[in-house]
């Protein structure tokens, strides 16, 4: 693991919370469960871990973005929101590693910063992709092939 992904790790808990001050809170699957007992933790602390799982093992990217895209499905979680919701979850994820190293909170070669951030677009484009598999195939729709 790169020593950039190594920080994304060992600070997954303060990155999931940036994302879910800045972005989360804004979605139309906030609005609609931040009343509900015990479901922001939840998704905090499952957010949380499907980030570490994915920095150790990023064939687990794959699997797990199509549950996610199920379950919203089933959450009756609008497809734009999902999609607006899980993409910026990757752009606050590049702005917290952006953020530390410009304060030098944390510090690496440049090309090697910069690879990691490649690295998390390319995490996105998969787990996007399934994403929208996941949710099409609850709607009895085929998802679209690459």
């Amino acid at each position: 693991m790169s020593m950039v992904m190594r920080f994304l790790s060992e600070h997954a808990e303060e990155a999931t919370d940036y994302w879910i001050s800045t972005y989360y809170v804004n979605s139309e699957e906030y609005q609609a469960r931040k009343f509900t007992p015990g479901y922001i933790e939840a998704h905090r602390k499952e957010t949380i871990t499907l980030l570490r799982l994915a920095l150790v093992n990023e064939e687990s990217i794959p699997a797990n973005a199509k549950s996610m895209g199920e379950d919203r499905y089933d959450m009756r979680t609008s497809f734009t929101d999902a999609l607006k919701s899980h993409m910026s979850f990757y752009r606050a994820m590049n702005e917290f590693l952006i953020i530390h190293y410009t304060k030098r909170t944390f510090s690496c070669e440049e090309a090697e910063f910069l690879e990691a951030l490649l690295k998390l677009r390319k995490y996105e484009a998969a787990s996007v992709e399934q994403l929208i598999a996941g949710y099409t195939m609850q709607e009895g729709l085929e998802a679209p092939t690459s």
